[in-house]
Formats: C-alpha cells, sequence, structure tokens
C-alpha cells in the first residue's frame, strides 16, 4: 500500500487493512477527494498488480481504478446507498458496487472518472450545453420509468416537505438577522401549508433528490452515458423535484429561456416516455406551474441547508451559492405571485412583499449581493 500509514485516525487504519484484504494481489494507492455536504468522505483508488502476479509473460497490466466511500455508521448509513443503487442498476447508469462491508460503513464502487456534468457545460458553446441538457433530461425520465410502487423507499410526506422548509426560518432567517415575529409567523405558516398541498397534489415517482450538475458524471467507459451518482437519499414524490433541480441548480446559472427550452423537451419527450400516464398527459403549462411551486419549496430548504453546513458543519464554501439559490427563490415567488387564478398566488405575493422589504436588504448586506 504506498499510502503511508504515519499520521492515519483509526478508521483510516481499519479502511486501509479492510481494502488490503480486498485486493490482497494488488498494491494500493489511496489518494482522499474533497468532500461534499454529508459525513461520507470519499478516496480515489488505484490498484496495481504486484510484481511477479502479472500473467506468465510478466507483461504490465494498466491499473484497475475505483471509488472508495467511507461511511462512518454512526454518522451516515450505507443500507440505502446499496438498496438505491441495486433499485436503479436495471434503468439507469450507476455505479457498480465491486466490494462493501454493511457493519463497517465501507464500499467500493466503479469509478466513472473526473468530469463532472458542471465541467462539460461550463464555457461550452450553447448548442453543446443544450445538447448535455437533453441527454441528462433523458436520463432522468429513465429514471421516472421506474414504477414507485415497486421500491421499498420512503415517500416524500407532507411532514418531510415541511421539515425542510423549516431550514430556512430555523438557520436561514436567524443568520441574515432579520424579525420573525407572530405577523411574519402567520405567513410562513399559510405559506408552507400552501406549498405543501400544491406538491402532494403532483404525480409520484422516484426522486433522486440531488439530480443536479455535480451529481452526474461523463462515465470514463462510456462517454455517450451519464453516470448518476448521489442518490442514497431517495424517495417517491412529486415527479416535478428532479427537473427543478437540475435546471434551477444552485451551482449553475442559466437563462429563463433556456430553462424554459429545457421544460418543453421534457414536455415533449413525455409522449414517448414508459412513465405512469398521470405524468405523460400532463400540459407544459401545468409542468410549469409545478416546477415553480416545487422550486420554491426546494430553494427555502437550500437557503437553510447551506446556513447549516457553514454554521454547525465548518463548511463555509456553501455560503458563496447562496445568491444563486436566493435569485431562483425570487424568479419563482413573482411568476406565482402573478398567477391570479392559482390558489397558492396571493400567499406568495404576501411572502415576497416580506421577503423584498424585510429580508433582502439584510440579505443584500450579508452576502454583498
Amino acid at each position: 500500500m504506498t499510502a503511508s500509514t504515519q499520521a492515519l485516525s483509526e478508521r483510516e487504519l481499519t479502511l486501509h487493512h479492510w481494502l488490503h484484504q480486498q485486493f490482497n494481489d494488488y498494491e494500493l494507492q489511496i489518494d482522499s477527494l474533497p468532500g461534499d455536504a454529508s459525513f461520507r468522505r470519499y478516496h480515489r483508488l488505484c490498484l496495481t498488480a504486484k510484481a511477479g502476479e502479472q500473467g506468465q509473460a510478466n507483461t504490465v497490466t494498466e491499473p484497475l481504478r475505483y471509488i472508495v466511500m467511507d461511511a462512518p455508521p454512526e454518522m451516515e448509513s450505507i443500507v440505502e446507498f446499496v438498496a438505491v443503487d441495486e433499485l436503479l442498476a436495471a434503468t439507469i447508469n450507476v455505479p457498480t458496487i465491486i466490494a462493501k462491508d454493511m457493519t463497517q460503513g465501507f464500499l467500493v464502487l466503479q469509478d466513472f472518472g473526473t468530469t463532472e456534468f458542471a465541467h462539460l457545460v461550463a464555457d461550452a458553446p450553447a448548442e453543446i450545453v443544450d445538447n448535455y441538457y437533453k441527454q441528462a433530461i433523458d436520463t432522468l425520465l429513465q429514471l421516472q420509468t421506474i414504477v414507485p410502487a415497486e421500491a421499498q423507499l420512503p415517500h416524500y410526506d407532507a411532514a418531510m416537505l415541511e421539515r425542510e422548509m423549516d431550514l430556512f426560518s430555523d438557520w436561514f432567517i436567524p443568520y441574515v438577522g432579520v424579525p420573525f415575529a407572530a405577523p411574519e409567523q402567520q405567513c410562513w405558516q399559510a405559506l408552507k401549508q400552501a406549498v405543501i398541498e400544491q406538491v402532494l397534489a403532483q404525480p409520484s415517482v422516484i426522486v433522486h433528490r440531488d439530480y443536479h450538475s455535480r451529481n452526474l458524471m461523463q462515465d470514463c467507459a462510456d462517454a455517450e452515458r451519464l453516470g448518476v451518482i448521489d442518490f442514497q437519499d431517495a424517495v417517491i414524490g412529486a415527479y416535478s423535484y428532479d427537473l427543478s433541480s437540475l435546471l434551477r441548480d444552485a451551482y449553475v446559472d442559466w437563462s429563463e429561456a433556456q430553462i424554459a427550452g429545457w421544460i418543453q423537451y421534457y414536455s415533449n419527450q413525455l409522449a414517448s416516455a414508459n412513465i405512469a400516464a398521470e405524468v405523460s398527459d400532463i400540459t407544459v403549462e401545468q409542468l410549469t406551474y409545478d416546477l415553480m411551486v416545487m422550486g420554491m419549496q426546494r430553494h427555502l430548504k437550500i437557503l437553510g441547508i447551506f446556513v447549516r453546513l457553514s454554521e454547525r458543519d465548518g463548511k463555509a464554501r456553501y455560503l458563496a451559492d447562496i445568491p444563486k439559490v436566493m435569485r431562483d427563490l425570487l424568479v419563482e415567488l413573482t411568476w406565482l405571485s402573478q398567477q391570479n387564478d392559482s390558489p397558492i398566488a396571493a400567499i406568495a405575493t404576501e411572502f415576497k412583499a416580506w421577503l423584498e422589504d424585510m429580508v433582502m436588504p439584510a440579505f443584500k448586506q450579508k452576502f454583498a449581493a
């Protein structure tokens, strides 16, 4: 094993020992990768056949490369990851599990490479960007062909939807330091209730729940397919959630005209997609409305999550993405407040007024936005 055992934690030593047992015929090189928003740690594993074990002709074989997931059981479970991987594997391109230790929380996974979807679209010509997003939408539609009733997944129910939105009031509002007294609380409760009712009325599919530019990869073994990662939090929920995650990503920014074009593409593809009729029959107008409502719920949640990641977990880098999330939230609130025949228009208008009058001045000062 080429990685030095000096200064390694007990956890790291345990992982190294386990990997050595799994791949005893190889020299191991382990390189740690940047962390994500969870307590999981990732490493890139390179396996090179030991001298004298490369075949009778002693020819040098290409190294094998894998991704190692280290999920401390007391902090993160790999049970969900393994279960969802097995559920999705027949339909979309998810990492093959090479080795696992469910007790210790170790996984060795297929390595898709280093090219994220975000890298593919960064500074690319408009036509190339458009093609990649259509490929991501096609992959999402394949995911949505899985019958929810056949999946042993939690439901994205009212309690979960509200708990996520409460991250906004519990973390974001205190961080920007604005009053949240009785009148604001009343408006907030009414908004949450309206959002929950509208979201639960949407058709249900399998929801990846983090389907965006950092969780889609160009498969280094098959550039024509996108690899899908970080799916362990999958649920059964609103069909619009993953499309909202993709099109109003916290990490990349597109014009409203581009987003509208991709919404239209998703709508056009529904007719030929093998998805339940309650989804395939949805008009582009209804799709747009559903995306705005779902996106509002998601962006309220993300504002709270990014602050929590900074304040509680010491991951301040997520604060830099908050202005983009706030812009998306304001787009959605503005659009919904203009839908006069919508059951959510009035409360969206009231909440938007409070956000603009009370929150945005403090927000702009805090984030210099």
